[in-house]
C-alpha cells in the first residue's frame, strides 16, 4: 500500500508541476507545505489530497476524509487538467505555425537593362 501511495503522491506533484504550479524548492517541503504552495499558485487540490489522503494513508495508515478511490479521482482529475491546458495551449501554437509559401511568381527579365521583373 505505501508504494502505491508514494506513486500516486508524485503523479499528482508531477501534474502540477507539468502545470507550472511547484516552486523551485518543491524537493525540500513537506507534502503539507507544498500543497499549501500549490494552493497559493491557485489550485488547492494537491493539499486536499495530503491532508485528506496522503498523511492518513502514509503515516496513520488509517483512512482519511478522502478515500483511495476519491484520491485516485482527484489525481486523474489534476493530470486532466494538465491535458486540458495543453490542448488550451495548441491554438496559440497553431498560429505559430509558419505560413504556407504562395507560389512563386514568374519572372523575367526587362529587355533594355537584364533586371529581373516580377508579375503575371
Amino acid at each position: 500500500m505505501i508504494a502505491a501511495t508514494e506513486t500516486l503522491w508524485l503523479r499528482a506533484v508531477n501534474a502540477v508541476g507539468q502545470r507550472g504550479l511547484l516552486p523551485d524548492k518543491a524537493f525540500s517541503l513537506t507534502p503539507e507545505e507544498l500543497g499549501n504552495e500549490v494552493a497559493r499558485r491557485g489550485d488547492e487540490r494537491l493539499l486536499q489530497l495530503a491532508l485528506g489522503w496522503y498523511y492518513p494513508a502514509s503515516y496513520g495508515r488509517i483512512r482519511g476524509v478522502l478515500s483511495d478511490e476519491d484520491a485516485m479521482r482527484l489525481v486523474a482529475a489534476l493530470e486532466a487538467a494538465v491535458a486540458f491546458a495543453e490542448a488550451d495551449a495548441s491554438p496559440e501554437q497553431s498560429a505559430r505555425l509558419p505560413e504556407i509559401p504562395r507560389s512563386r511568381k514568374k519572372t523575367r527579365n526587362c529587355e533594355l537593362c537584364g533586371l529581373q521583373i516580377t508579375g503575371s
